[in-house]
């Protein structure tokens, strides 16, 4: 669902963010100030989601807000959506693995298989509310695009995002990455070290990416190429 395009009332921007509105006062400023991590699923400083346009300059706000400090309109959140949808609005990962099939013992035939996982936080990294990843065989296999999301997750419109790249195999001897977000380059070239606990890569590091329309949905798409 998403907010009404017309006739739109306080409790149907309520509702979006937090389920069927049943009574009690509501506040189009609480609404409006709050963000989603000073909820339930956050710091439980509030009991319920809002959707971020002010408070802490507006950086958790929710996909399709503008940062405010005075003058909240209820048509501000004409038609927005709160919550990934799986149809819509999506969050997908696809990796590439370009390293080549061990053919000769000792070495198994998974040697050079790679996982990758993704995680979305909030801009201080203090809570994650994403998290999804898959597995590439090596020789040019491919997982994906496979969508990470679900109808829990916020639509915050700015990725902070952390990825863990790591071989399958124990024996794994580390390779190099390449990731793009929504067909920007984030990195190129990137070690990955061996062993099982491969190396995580993050926003701070890089850069953040903002949700937009990208291969036929919108959201974040990650696509990470290892060699």
């Amino acid at each position: 669902m998403a907010v009404p395009t017309s006739d739109i009332k306080l409790s149907d921007i309520w509702a979006e963010a937090n389920g069927a509105y049943s009574s009690g006062a509501l506040s189009l400023l609480d609404i409006s100030f709050f963000s989603y991590f000073a909820g339930p699923n956050g710091s439980n400083s509030r009991s319920d989601n809002n959707w971020g346009v002010q408070e802490g300059s507006g950086d958790n706000r929710i996909y399709g807000t503008n940062y405010k400090t005075d003058n909240y309109e209820m048509g501000d959140y004409s038609g927005l959506t709160y919550f990934y949808d799986q149809g819509t609005f999506q969050v997908n990962i696809q990796i590439t693995n370009n390293l080549t099939v061990p053919t000769t013992p000792p070495d198994p035939p998974d040697l050079n298989d790679v996982n990758v996982n993704i995680e979305l936080w909030d801009s201080t990294f203090s809570y994650q509310y994403l998290a999804g990843g898959g597995q590439a065989m090596s020789g040019g296999g491919q997982y994906g695009p496979s969508d990470v999301s679900s109808s829990a997750d916020p639509i915050i419109f700015r990725g902070y995002w952390k990825v863990v790249i790591s071989g399958s195999n124990p024996m794994f001897a580390g390779c190099l990455a390449d990731l793009t977000i929504n067909g920007n380059t984030i990195f190129t070239g990137q070690a990955v070290s061996g062993g099982p606990g491969g190396t995580t890569f993050d926003s701070t590091g890089f850069s953040t990416e903002d949700v937009a329309p990208f291969g036929g949905v919108t959201g974040l798409w990650f696509n990470v190429t290892v060699y």
